[in-house]
């Protein structure tokens, strides 16, 4: 199953080179979790317009994975893009909390 979705995933991408496909074992001992890692850059391609690709992979996976008697979860890990890897991102401004400390009110008792 592995090898499908590197397969797959692989013949999609511009960077072949950087997808890696991790398993895990999941509570269920009938399902496994697979991982899917691509360069930063190849994250929109895997996921496509609306979802379709990741969409089209989850379902293959998922009859390949029925048609052998077991169930099987794919997610594609997206790590955030930092300004070092993408010079179009640029960081959020950061925002200071200034709670003003209150101000004295001048004494409006009568003091006659």
């Amino acid at each position: 199953m592995k090898q499908l979705i590197e397969y797959i995933v692989s013949n999609i991408v511009n960077h072949p080179e950087s997808v890696s496909v991790t398993q895990e074992a999941t509570e269920d001992k009938d399902t496994t979790k697979y991982l899917i890692k691509v360069d930063p850059e190849d994250v929109g391609r895997v996921i496509g317009k609306q979802g379709k690709v990741i969409k089209a992979i989850r379902q293959l996976v998922r009859i390949a994975a029925i048609q052998k008697g077991t169930r099987a979860i794919v997610d594609l890990l997206e790590d955030e893009a930092t300004p070092s890897q993408n010079p179009n991102i640029l960081p959020e401004p950061v925002v200071e909390d200034t709670v003003s400390s209150p101000t004295a009110l001048p004494d409006t008792e009568n003091k006659e």
